[in-house]
């Protein structure tokens, strides 16, 4: 009885090393795997924010510059109307 005693204790010992092995293991998975995901989720918004970030100020540059070339075409018509008019 004792002998199987003894052998019971020596499987039921390295049973629980196995369950501890895989529970470290599944541990350092999980670890690893929520940590690419969150880094990739961080570059992948910072990205995204900075594409919009430049996305707006070529729009805010262009419409700019659409108001410039408008108030200058505007400018020289005025200027010719009034130049007309003075001539009369």
């Amino acid at each position: 009885m004792r002998k199987l005693t003894a052998l019971s204790f020596l499987i039921f010992m390295t049973a629980c090393s196995t369950v501890g092995g895989a529970y470290d293991a599944g541990r350092t998975v999980v670890t690893g795997t929520v940590d690419a995901v969150v880094t990739g989720t961080s570059t992948v918004v910072s990205s995204v924010t900075e594409d919009v970030v430049d996305v707006v100020a070529f729009t805010g540059d262009t419409a700019a510059g659409i108001v410039a070339s408008t108030s200058e075409y505007i400018d020289k018509e005025t200027d010719e109307i009034q130049e007309e008019e003075a001539k009369k």
